[in-house]
């Protein structure tokens, strides 16, 4: 239980030196902060810290990570804050792309969490039109929740963060690719990423997200281009289907799931991955739809997008999977992505920066979008 655990700070103000040296383990005179990525972190407070200390083993910049107060119910509706910490304890070490060092890490536990999985799968079972009391009680639980998180994490100092407002050329898209490949070729239908708790499915609610989709189609339309009405649409009926479909016919991996520029950061020709609050397993066309649904500007035809399809998969160099077949799962998860996006009314951004990320994204995600034909999508599922 919380009150039998020693202490964790729950705001920025609660940063203190002499919590921070207590696990650090070295003394430290004086902390400076500042908001890192302002407009960026939906869900949680990220901050860049400035250490002062005596001690060779204290850093001397870190990044502090904590649930923040305006989006705390969605975030802890979801379980962002404690997959995160989680992500870093299990895998962290073991992901063969650059990720910032872990310092510190705890969270208050919480059964309901624990068996999150069976809990979805159970919920998964309800007819479709109770989804979204379903999700109304989901809500009601999360917010009466009082878990406290931290993760004290690498400041990777000297590295240019991605801007997805400004979003990204070309060849720096396909860098970013490139740079993802080897963690989804690694975890290749691993069976390593079973019995991981925090590691879900990624159709493993998606009654559940269809629920939430149909709450939030009418008013998502007016943030998306009417050359996508249609394909929202379609998604009203066939959304859930699409996803076991997706799922069922790809092989498995490692996915990071929010896969946008402002979690990349840049050293010259190499790149670093921050911000695991969303990972899953599930395939690995769902990364690269979301990431050039995000950065790849609107007016990029289709030739860019096959030159960079073809890039990512010939870095992936996995053998029992085609391209054809990851063309074919690039554009369901195109079409999920749309639909998965559609609760977006419901972040609070803290300034101007965030609201016009948010409506570059969507300009983005509907060029890529309105390519895709439904004509072609097979979404009943196999058998």
């Amino acid at each position: 239980m919380a009150a039998e655990r020693e202490y964790l700070p729950e705001t920025p103000e609660e940063l203190t030196s002499d919590w921070l040296g207590s696990v650090l383990n070295g003394p430290v005179q004086a902390v400076e902060q500042n908001v890192l990525g302002a407009g960026q972190g939906f869900m949680g407070d990220v901050l860049h810290l400035v250490l002062t200390s005596a001690s060779p083993d204290v850093p001397k910049h870190l990044v502090a990570k904590l649930p923040k107060k305006a989006n705390r119910t969605m975030g802890e509706l979801i379980g962002v804050y404690e997959r995160e910490i989680m992500f870093f304890r299990e895998f962290g070490e073991a992901v063969p792309i650059r990720l910032p060092r872990l310092f510190f890490s705890e969270f208050d536990r919480d059964k309901g969490s624990e068996n999150q999985r069976e809990i979805l799968r159970q919920a998964d079972k309800i007819p479709r039109f109770m989804s979204g009391a379903l999700t109304f009680v989901g809500r009601l639980i999360a917010g009466a929740k009082k878990r406290r998180y931290m993760l004290l994490i690498e400041y990777l100092e000297g590295m240019e963060p991605g801007d997805q407002l400004a979003g990204l050329d070309v060849e720096g898209c396909r860098r970013v690719l490139e740079s993802i490949a080897p963690m989804h070729g690694k975890y290749w239908g691993d069976s390593a990423l079973e019995g991981h708790f925090w590691l879900l499915e990624l159709d493993i609610d998606a009654r559940m997200r269809h629920g939430i989709f149909n709450q939030h189609i009418d008013a998502f339309k007016k943030l998306v281009d009417e050359s996508v009405h249609h394909h929202l649409d379609w998604l009203r009926e066939h959304n859930e289907a699409l996803m076991r479909r997706f799922v069922a016919d790809a092989p498995t991996t490692l996915l990071h799931c929010d896969l946008r520029l402002d979690n990349v950061v840049f050293d010259g020709p190499e790149c670093a991955f921050i911000d695991f609050q969303l990972v899953r397993m599930g395939p690995a066309a769902y990364d690269v739809a979301y990431f050039l649904t995000s950065a790849l500007s609107e007016d990029a035809d289709a030739d860019v997008v096959d030159s960079l399809l073809r890039s990512y998969f010939q870095a992936l160099g996995v053998a029992d999977y085609t391209f054809e077949a990851f063309k074919r799962d690039y554009s369901r998860a195109v079409l999920l992505i749309l639909a998965g996006l559609s609760s977006a009314d419901d972040v609070e951004f803290e300034n101007e920066r965030g609201e016009s990320m948010m409506a570059a994204w969507m300009r983005r995600l509907s060029a890529r979008a309105a390519a895709v034909k439904l004509a072609d999508i097979e979404y009943q599922e196999a058998g």
